[in-house]
């Protein structure tokens, strides 16, 4: 490869102390490569600049590299940065601070994989050597990480050191990537560019050997605060100009070419998913009772009370803590009623939110498109996503006031970033998976023991080392546990307990076990509800040991324990019950006023069984189902097809993906309990879209492919 050329850019300003030693470091190095030194001297006003000319003249002739000196006006780090690969000509070009932080001697790990061919870019890695993970201050180190998060939270990468000196690029790719950063935030801008353009970001371990502020680091706080906003702007503006600068690069076309067809086929299915939730949501806007469910207003009086008197209490104007359920989907209600400047009740004020809900209910296809990636390629996401946007749950529910919306999308990411885990191998990826099921938790409690799978299918990665595995575990509990337990304390404090919410008690006694009874004896569960109810309330107004929330909570999950104790098979079994994968018709027709809720169809079901209850709610007008047919055989194909798939896994000995479907499928299914709502299947559709995307696509392909092999006859 001596015919290959290594740039290598020292941006300077103002290292009398350390530039001649780092000089000669670069040009000791060993390299299979010719190299080019290209120093860029930012209006250094020390005594960098003489000891760099000092350092040339007494350079041997033989010296084996090309050495140019830019002095520049001072601009910044990435004004310097850009200059000198403006006039580089390497192949391959890397970026050297001009302190001692880095360790020259890495040149060769972060250019093999391009020189190779594996790669277009290469970052090296502080944090891929833990013996190295030294650090100015813990400020900097938490810097550094949030940066490193966040873009890979907004560009599914799984970079682990994104600030990172040592940047590599391949040379023709970099001189036609434009950036405009003139400090710190070039590094944020040249890496979301890259991303967003479909190049992935290898990863190289490097030593590092860090300074403090008072023996010259030059970076603070503002600059990481302006990495994060640089990141953000990018993720959000158009990168026309960027592509139409890297098309006429031969070895970039084909890449972004592939990259843009996957962005238009993911940019059509979300308007598709988009167009459809807004068909069944704009008829809604004439009744705003057909967007509220019973629970709506558990949701909705928080979020005005928090806009109201900036406290989450029960309703506005009230001194009770609002203590029933997590706080995520109210702080979301009240954030989304905040845009429209008030929270009054008038229909017309639900308009915009009912909006946002549509819009974010069709960006779950975002996560959904990108886990099908990994797992298929760009032809199963997008089937995926199409299969999600059509799903006849989801667009039922993408306007109603409640939190399966808001649950699903978070509860989407962090399948993506599982996913990620699964395939790339990277810790970072499972904690932000675990970070997101926090905050799912937060939302609906539902999420609470998803931690126990997770840690299960970590400590079953057999390609992870056993101490790799437990850190991975261990660092699972700590995140969860930071994101639920200050809320957790807030409830305490309140008198509802150490738990998510106060709701507990009522869910089991009130529901789960009303629909058990009503099982074992014929009667009705809502009968059963509104006596236990009364009852209930009778020995909370009479007795004054029962006057907290805690003290009631623990009073009804008293009721309910000997209740399931003595029938728990039959409790068990109520968990297991195929109609909970049965689309929500009756909620798309509610929508539409063609049908009324509140008729008693659950209670119907479980003492009586599907047919009597499909009976029940539809009477004599069952043809409401024929205009939904398409919609329905879509849910049919969706299912048959995951399932499929999920036999050839089982069949292939694939046991990591079977209980990768136990841990995202089976798990919301089954937790819920007795209580069947179709709206409880919604955080199951990501990873099912995705097994039915791969079972259907491959099938296809197969036929495909024994079509063009049998001869014509």
């Amino acid at each position: 490869m001596a015919d290959k050329t290594l740039s290598i850019v020292i941006p300077l300003y103002n290292e009398e102390a350390t530039v001649t030693e780092l000089l000669d470091r670069v040009l000791a190095v060993d390299l299979p490569t010719g190299r080019e030194i290209i120093i860029v001297n930012d209006g250094s006003t020390d005594d960098s600049r003489r000891l760099v000319e000092a350092w040339q003249a007494r350079l041997p002739a033989d010296r084996g590299a090309t050495v140019r000196v830019i002095d520049k006006p001072n601009g910044g780090k990435g004004s310097a940065v850009r200059a000198g690969i403006a006039v580089s000509s390497g192949d391959v070009v890397i970026i050297q601070d001009a302190d001692l932080e880095y360790d020259p001697q890495d040149y060769g790990k972060c250019i093999e994989p391009i020189l190779a061919g594996r790669a277009s870019v290469v970052y090296g890695s502080r944090e891929r050597l833990p013996e190295n993970r030294m650090h100015s201050s813990p400020a900097f180190y938490a810097g550094g990480l949030a940066v490193t998060c966040w873009m890979n939270l907004l560009y599914g990468a799984s970079m682990t050191d994104e600030p990172t000196c040592y940047k590599t690029f391949d040379g023709p790719l970099i001189r036609a990537l434009p950036f405009t950063g003139d400090r710190f935030e070039w590094e944020p801008e040249i890496t979301a560019k890259l991303l967003r353009l479909g190049y992935d970001i290898a990863e190289v371990p490097v030593s590092y050997a860090p300074r403090k502020i008072d023996e010259g680091k030059k970076i603070d706080w503002r600059d990481g605060v302006m990495a994060l906003w640089t990141a953000l702007a990018w993720r959000l503006r158009p990168v026309g100009p960027v592509r139409r600068a890297l098309a006429t690069l031969p070895a970039a076309a084909p890449r972004l070419k592939a990259g843009s067809c996957a962005n238009r086929l993911l940019l059509a299915v979300m308007a598709v998913a988009l167009l459809l939730r807004l068909a069944l949501a704009l008829p809604a806007f004439g009744s705003t009772q057909r967007l509220m469910r019973p629970d709506s207003n558990t949701y909705l009086n928080p979020a005005r009370a928090l806009l109201a008197d900036n406290a989450l209490m029960e309703a506005p104007g009230s001194s009770v803590p609002a203590t029933l359920r997590p706080p995520g989907y109210s702080v979301f209600l009240a954030f989304v009623l905040g845009i429209t400047g008030n929270a009054a009740t008038a229909a017309a004020d639900y308009r915009l939110p009912v909006l946002l809900f549509c819009v974010l209910s069709a960006l779950v296809c975002v996560p959904i498109f990108r886990a099908g990636q990994m797992f298929g390629g760009t032809g199963v996401g997008a089937f995926a996503a199409a299969l999600y946007a059509a799903n006849l749950t989801s667009i039922a529910h993408a306007p109603v006031f409640l939190s399966d919306t808001l649950f699903t999308f978070v509860a989407a990411w962090m399948f993506y970033c599982f996913t990620r885990f699964y395939f790339k191998e990277r810790l970072i990826d499972l904690w932000l998976a675990i970070g997101l099921n926090g905050i799912a938790t937060l939302i609906k409690p539902i999420g609470l023991m998803w931690i126990v799978p997770c840690c299960f299918l970590v400590l079953i990665c057999a390609r992870k080392s056993w101490a790799k595995r437990l850190l991975g575990v261990v660092v699972c509990v700590v995140v969860f546990l930071a994101i639920i337990t200050p809320w957790m304390f807030r409830n305490q404090q309140a008198g509802a307990g150490f738990r998510l919410g106060s709701n507990i008690g009522k869910t089991l006694y009130y529901h789960n076990c009303a629909a058990l009874v009503s099982v074992l004896t014929g009667e009705s569960a809502e009968v059963l509800r509104q006596r236990w109810q009364a009852e209930s309330a009778a020995v909370f107004a009479n007795d004054p040991a029962y006057a907290s929330i805690d003290a009631q909570t623990g009073y009804l999950l008293g009721k309910a324990r000997p209740l399931i104790r003595g029938n728990l098979w039959q409790y068990a079994r109520l968990h297991c019950q195929a109609p909970i994968l049965f689309p929500d018709a009756p909620t798309f027709l509610e929508l539409l006023g063609l049908t009324e809720t509140g008729q008693g169809t659950l209670d119907v079901f479980h003492r009586q069984g599907l047919a009597a209850a499909v009976k029940h709610y539809f009477g004599d007008r069952l043809w409401l189902l024929l205009p939904l047919a398409p919609l329905l055989a879509i849910v049919g194909f969706t299912y048959l097809g995951c399932f499929l798939q999920l036999g050839r896994w089982l069949l292939q000995r694939q046991w990591f993906l079977g209980f990768f479907f136990l841990a995202f499928v089976v798990y919301y299914l089954v937790l819920p309990g007795p209580v069947l709502m179709p709206r409880y299947q919604l955080p199951c559709l990501p990873l099912m879209t995705v097994m039915a995307g791969m079972f259907w696509l491959r099938l296809w392909r197969c036929w495909r492919q024994r079509s063009e092999t049998v001869p014509a006859t």
